[in-house]
């Protein structure tokens, strides 16, 4: 029914934080101590920024009893993206293990009814369009009889067999459209006006007439050869296409192997650094300063407990009502924590691609290992085939750059800025600088704050508000600038760029989009104008994605808080709201605060405010999302082999309408 979303990954990931919120807070909200202490809206909203990891509370977390905290600590680790995708991994690991079953009996009845029938007797197939396997059969079965040249029509569709195995397609089925809703199931970026989803028929292939132009893109289209015995070529974002259906059946072997290797290594690193965060944390806290948790009443070592977990799923919640001020002057917590908060979100892929690289360069020249080397080797360089967080070699070092670069802005600005602020002299200056780096990582995406919020400058919030914000841009965009179906999911094609035009490329991407922009020049070539194009509207379909909602949550949070407007316009001032709404958004969790109280600064607004904020952070949560058209996270079918097909038999036509020069980028 067009009223019902999509079974998809984001239909199923909204549901997953929309219903164990619900539950765990109405657990949450029975639990108090005394009954009935805690509002149910409070309740409601605790549960939903533990899961979201946005870290805002609208009541002290010390408050709190110890099954109380629990819940948020479960919700903690039940929200994080990486558990997520470990999910994933697993699911698809399964996905794989029952299609190759199916592949398996399929293959051992046909082998049954061809022993049954007399030798030279030919089977008349007629393919059904609902089904998805007919097509399949009909491409083995104009394999298997090669020189016949026949054709098959069922309503609309007709397959032709035009010498070998090359199928073209007429009358494609028609697809269904999407329809336009609050929370879109197709993901950011995702054009919904265009019928852009795999369809269960064959593809269009390469017809003979075209086989010319192959050796003309033997600078671009890669071999397969290195991962298994194949005539196919790989081209732009780690598509596979010319692929024979035992081609293929070798393909899904190998991602299979590369699925399983991950669902491994993913959930060792995912539980050795929230294990050791713990340990290390909560056994320092214990041993150093006990004194300070027992003075909110609470364990010393839950307390550091909790502090890892909330650094490592990057959500900012503290037990301690004075968060990380309390812990400025060491340097141990600060830097630990500060890794953990790396190691949970903008620098995972990075070193999970580190630690991939380095069991592959330790691994000997031995026959044994030949497997695995294959593997890793398929998983370093088409990582985004297997896993949503793992990218190419060129991806991963400008995602490190960008991270860089946007902390060391942070980190900058804060030491600069905090001259004359009388509130951070006062602290020696060595932890002056080392809490300006603490800060620096946590304001983008941990949550935490060493120093209070609303004693920083107004030009250092502004930046906050800005950094908060485009806190997941880095691997968001590379996440979807990486997506094996990137040109199906915006409907965009880029051209294929023959032998001649690959000597003529700058090696920096950025120099040349300088020289192109600031300079005027025109010498731009054709992959990197392609690259930057697909960058350039990812960032737009982002910024679409997100202001609206910012914006109408401003205001109407700014409409809701007039009366308390009225009475203390300082500290519900029109800039404090925006924080707080970006903060939220960006599922951060700082925020300026109200005077005289320990929680957040939207633990003092309305009801109806808490619950658009609520909603506000579900909506953030769900940004740093693959779109749902993602090699990633969809199971393994047919439909994702012809879409391959389909994408390499569109670029090519363009390529040769167009010419790979001057082809319009963009064209559908």
């Amino acid at each position: 029914m067009a009223v019902l979303p999509p079974f998809n990954f984001l239909t199923l990931h909204y549901a997953y934080f929309i219903a164990t919120p619900l539950i765990c807070s109405i657990i949450f909200w029975g639990s108090a101590t005394p009954s009935r202490s805690v509002d149910y809206a409070d309740a409601l909203f605790m549960c939903v920024s533990a899961m979201t990891g946005a870290g805002l509370n609208t009541v002290d977390l010390s408050s709190l009893n110890m099954f109380q905290q629990s819940i948020l600590f479960t919700l903690l680790i039940l929200g994080h993206a990486i558990l997520i995708s470990i999910t994933v991994l697993f699911v698809r690991k399964r996905a794989f293990q029952l299609k190759f079953k199916t592949v398996s009996d399929r293959s051992a009845a046909r082998n049954f009814l061809g022993q049954s029938n007399p030798e030279g007797e030919t089977k008349t197939h007629t393919s059904q369009p609902g089904d998805p396997h007919s097509a399949a059969d009909a491409k083995a079965f104009a394999t298997e009889n090669a020189p016949l040249e026949s054709s098959n029509a069922v309503g609309d569709d007709h397959i032709r067999w035009v010498d070998d195995d090359q199928v073209t397609v007429g009358h494609m089925q028609p697809r269904h459209h999407h329809h336009h809703r609050v929370f879109p199931m197709a993901g950011v970026g995702a054009r919904l006006d265009l019928n852009n989803h795999p369809r269960d028929v064959a593809p269009t292939l390469l017809l003979n007439e075209e086989s010319d132009e192959i050796p003309r893109l033997k600078g671009v289209l890669r071999d397969t050869q290195k991962y298994f015995a194949s005539k196919g070529f790989i081209s732009r974002n780690s598509q596979f296409h010319g692929l024979t259906l035992e081609e293929r059946e070798k393909l899904g072997g190998v991602e299979y192997k590369a699925v399983s290797f991950l669902s491994v290594i993913v959930l060792l690193y995912w539980a050795m650094f929230l294990i050791i965060g713990i340990v290390g944390v909560g056994g320092w806290l214990e041993a150093n300063h006990p004194e300070i948790p027992r003075a909110n009443g609470l364990s010393p070592f839950w307390t550091g407990a909790f502090f890892a977990v909330s650094a490592f799923v990057n959500c900012g919640m503290s037990l301690l009502d004075a968060n990380m001020t309390a812990l400025q002057t060491n340097a141990y917590p600060l830097l630990t924590m500060g890794l953990l908060v790396l190691a949970g979100n903008t620098l995972y892929p990075c070193i999970l691609r580190f630690i991939i690289w380095t069991m592959r360069r330790l691994m000997t020249n031995r026959l044994s290992w030949e497997t695995w080397k294959v593997t890793l080797d398929f998983i370093l360089d088409h990582p985004r085939r297997v896993y949503t967080n793992l990218f190419p070699v060129r991806h991963t070092w400008y995602l490190l750059g960008t991270i860089i670069i946007l902390n060391g802005i942070d980190w900058a600005c804060f030491e600069i800025l905090a001259i004359g602020n009388k509130d951070i002299e006062t602290l020696p200056a060595g932890y002056r600088i080392l809490d300006g780096l603490f800060q620096a990582l946590a304001v983008r995406s941990g949550g935490f704050y060493v120093v209070t919020i609303s004693e920083l400058r107004q030009g250092l919030l502004v930046l906050y508000v800005l950094m908060m914000y485009v806190s997941a841009f880095p691997v968001l965009v590379t996440m979807r600038n990486t997506n094996v179906y990137e040109e199906r999911s915006l409907g965009i094609y880029a051209s294929d760029e023959p032998l001649d035009a690959l000597g003529s490329q700058s090696p920096n991407i950025f120099v040349s989009l300088i020289r192109h922009h600031l300079l005027g020049r025109q010498d731009v070539s054709t992959t990197e104008s392609s690259r930057s194009y697909f960058v350039h509207q990812q960032i737009r379909s982002q910024l679409s994605h997100d202001i609206w909602w910012i914006a109408l949550a401003v205001l109407f949070i700014a409409i809701a808080e007039s009366p308390h407007y009225s009475e203390n316009p300082v500290a519900y001032s029109t800039f404090n709201i925006i924080f707080e709404v970006v903060s939220a958004y960006g599922c951060v969790g700082i925020s300026v605060g109200f005077p005289g109280k320990n929680y957040s600064f939207c633990g003092s607004w309305h009801t109806i405010s808490k619950l658009i904020l609520a909603a506000v952070t579900l909506r953030g949560r769900h940004r740093g999302l693959p779109v749902a058209i993602d090699q990633a996270v969809m199971l393994p079918n047919e439909s994702l082999a012809w879409a391959e097909e389909e994408d390499a038999v569109l670029r090519r036509e363009q390529t040769r309408t167009y010419g790979s020069e001057k082809m319009p980028v963009g064209t559908v």
